[in-house]
């Protein structure tokens, strides 16, 4: 038994990589699965979401901002600029200078996820011919065919053993997603283990395609570096070039292990021949899920005097800022963590309706909006007094303007008076120095002339 770290096999040309893929197809009813119910199954898809379509590359790239498994794990694309230190799997540069565009300048082949496993030496020791490699990938994968522009997004299952193997022998290889049966078969002088499966919107599907449908495939959820040893790298999973240990695997087997068995679904015959528990993982976290939001006090109603308004978000990561608005304007200061609670005093707000809402980011910048609350604000107003000014003697205009001042009507009578001059005031109700209700009226009987 053997765990290879070796890299020679893991950059497949594209044509050796397009003559591959055609097995899956032929291929699928020699799988035989480790059983788990079409309930389950359904269940844990729903969990899965496929992002909105990205258009940052020039408006034209189509592929998903991202892919989240039923984990919460969030990918996107691992593809590397031109020149860059590369990050991702071998041939997911540009091929050339300048942005990323379809179907010009991307590569041909790039993945949001990937989990290889490199055996050196899988050998049967009853009889097997020299062994040449071992490899084993599990992968979400993006396609784009450089003439036509289609793009493709599907999962990948491969189980590939060259030589090592017995001519019309069962084995059973049994990886994270599952178990595939079948017989060794002969390829160039040697036994061959040989199946690709290309699940959802593979190479060759009727375009345009419904990326959705790789969610229901069987590469999930994705396989991550479990907390023994190496760290993760930050804004990754894992690490292209390094092997490790891993978690994430639906069924608990986080290994690949290839036995010889008596024949389909029959026993092991012997221990295993090979296993190696190490995989090269590649993906590339993004969070393009905006934070949850919602107003949870007041209730829709009617409020008066002053509120305490309460917010809450919530998000997949963190959220960074929550903001309560008051018809569209920030109310209070926005709080750096959920919950936030801000006094509004309604008095300073017009009777009628208001909206109440909130607004949370996280910390990629994704923005989440609540909810209207619609509130009634229903305040009594008491009535202000103001001291009513003693106009008795002065002109009507001049006794109108300083009544006006205060916030007080006026009224006005005649009557023909021996001793006050025509036009001006003779008496006032209510009189000078009184008070009254802002906005009452003063009675003022204002001369004729005799």
């Amino acid at each position: 038994m053997t765990d290879s770290t070796a890299l020679s096999e893991r950059g497949l040309s594209a044509s050796a990589k397009k003559q591959v893929r055609g097995a899956g197809a032929v291929l699928a009813a020699l799988l035989a699965l480790v059983a788990i119910s079409p309930s389950h199954l359904k269940a844990q898809a729903a969990l899965r979401v496929i992002g909105p379509v990205d258009t940052s590359i020039g408006g034209v790239h189509k592929f998903p901002v991202g892919i989240i498994d039923e984990t919460g794990t969030s990918l996107t694309g691992c593809i590397d600029p031109f020149g860059a230190v590369p990050v991702c799997i071998a041939g997911s540069d540009v091929p050339n200078p300048g942005p990323a565009s379809v179907p010009d300048n991307i590569p041909e082949e790039f993945f949001y996820f990937v989990a290889d496993s490199e055996i050196g030496n899988v050998t049967d020791p009853d009889g097997g011919t020299g062994s040449k490699d071992a490899a084993f990938r599990f992968a979400v994968e993006a396609a784009v065919d450089p003439i036509t522009g289609e793009q493709m997004l599907f999962g990948r299952v491969r189980t590939r053993i060259r030589g090592g193997l017995v001519e019309g022998r069962f084995y059973r290889i049994t990886h994270p997603y599952g178990v595939i049966e079948r017989p060794a078969t002969a390829v160039s002088g040697r036994a061959d283990f040989n199946v690709t499966e290309d699940l959802g919107c593979p190479p060759g599907a009727v375009q345009p395609c419904d990326f959705a449908t790789i969610l229901a495939t069987r590469t999930f959820p994705f396989l991550v570096w479990d907390r023994t040893g190496i760290p993760t790298p930050a804004g990754f999973i894992g690490d292209v070039g390094i092997p490790h240990t891993v978690s994430g695997s639906p069924f608990g087997t986080n290994f690949i292990r290839v036995d010889r068995i008596s024949g389909p679904g029959g026993s092991p015959v012997g221990p295993p021949i090979a296993t190696s528990a190490r995989f090269f993982i590649g993906g590339k976290l993004i969070d393009f899920t905006p934070p949850t939001a919602a107003v949870i006090a007041p209730a829709a109603g009617t409020v008066s005097g002053t509120v305490q308004v309460t917010a809450t978000a919530t998000d997949r990561v963190g959220v960074t800022s929550l903001q309560i608005q008051l018809d569209g304007v920030n109310l209070g200061l926005a709080g750096a963590s959920s919950p936030v609670t801000v006094s509004w005093n309604t008095t300073l707000s017009a009777n009628g309706l208001h909206r109440l809402r909130a607004i949370a980011r996280d910390l990629a910048g994704n923005i989440g909006t609540s909810a209207d609350v619609v509130v009634t604000v229903s305040n009594t107003v008491a009535p202000v007094s103001v001291t009513v000014p003693n106009v008795v003697g002065r002109r009507q205009a001049d006794a109108q303007r300083r009544l006006a001042a205060v916030g007080l009507a006026s009224a006005v009578n005649t009557a023909s008076s021996a001793t006050v001059k025509a036009g001006r005031v003779i008496s006032q109700t209510p009189l000078g120095g009184a008070s009254a209700a802002r906005g009452s009226t003063v009675t003022l009987l204002v001369s004729s002339g005799r």
